[in-house]
């Protein structure tokens, strides 16, 4: 959790984890500090909105090919096969992946794999909004809900096979890569946050990064900048990914003279 501030504004930058284990929780202090501290709180998307029925619809419309197609006819066979293998070592019947995209791929591994490494509580994001709810604080998305599903849906169309490899190698970790993740981010160690989540991400799948990081802390600090001029205090929560290294959110408010303070 960081505090940023300049000579008219007060805002508060907190990067999310959006799975959890019970070991996780309670959440670090900080973040009650900056929840009480703050009149509005502000998500990546409307969480709530994200709940509702006709835009589960379209997320679940929009993972799958919608001519019928196969994942396998999108992969190189090799790619194909390795993908194969792994589902297989998790437990589900390769077949099951067929119908869908690389998005619609990446979510249903994640989602997997975190229940194996024991995250089954809500992340940071989804606990905060919903304490909003109940103290009737505001709550607004960075992007609307159409933007949201844009970027949700273009992951891995550009080259699926190095996203496919990349979400493989990225899943094939243990408790001990997730422990040292959880570690940072409660102690807001802003290198080992990078190094982790963004560096291999950069180099490895410049176009993701490019769609899902770089353009939307773009978007997204357009909207910060005018929330730094207001009179109430914000508090902004977005992935951890988002807020550091020289491209994220900190780099460029330290950059433009802003006075940014890590939360101890």
């Amino acid at each position: 959790m960081w505090r940023i501030t300049n000579d008219s504004g007060v805002l508060y930058l907190g990067a999310t984890v959006h799975m959890l284990r019970p070991g996780d929780l309670p959440l670090p202090e900080v973040f009650d500090e900056a929840y009480a501290q703050s009149e509005v709180l502000l998500f990546e998307a409307d969480l709530g909105g994200l709940d509702q029925p006709e835009v589960q619809g379209q997320i679940a419309q929009g993972m799958v090919y919608g001519d019928g197609g196969k994942l396998s006819e999108h992969l190189a066979e090799s790619t194909w096969q390795r993908l194969e293998r792994y589902a297989a070592s998790r437990g589900l019947a390769p077949q099951m992946l067929q119908p869908l995209r690389p998005s619609g791929v990446f979510l249903t591994l994640l989602g997997i794999e975190m229940m194996r490494l024991g995250a089954t509580e809500e992340g940071v994001d989804m606990r905060l909004y919903r304490q909003a709810l109940e103290d009737g604080k505001p709550v607004i998305g960075l992007e609307t809900i159409q933007q949201h599903l844009e970027y949700l849906f273009s992951m891995g169309e550009e080259d699926p096979d190095l996203f496919m490899a990349q979400v493989i190698d990225e899943l094939e970790v243990d408790s001990t890569m997730l422990d040292t993740l959880i570690g940072a981010w409660r102690r807001g160690d802003e290198a080992v946050l990078y190094d982790e989540l963004v560096l291999q991400l950069k180099l490895d799948y410049e176009p993701l990064y490019r769609t899902l990081v770089l353009e939307r802390n773009r978007l997204w600090w357009s909207q910060i900048e005018v929330l730094l001029d207001s009179p109430q205090t914000e508090l902004v929560l977005v992935g951890a990914a988002h807020l550091v290294g020289p491209e994220g959110l900190l780099s460029r408010a330290r950059g433009l003279g802003f006075t940014v303070e890590a939360m101890q």
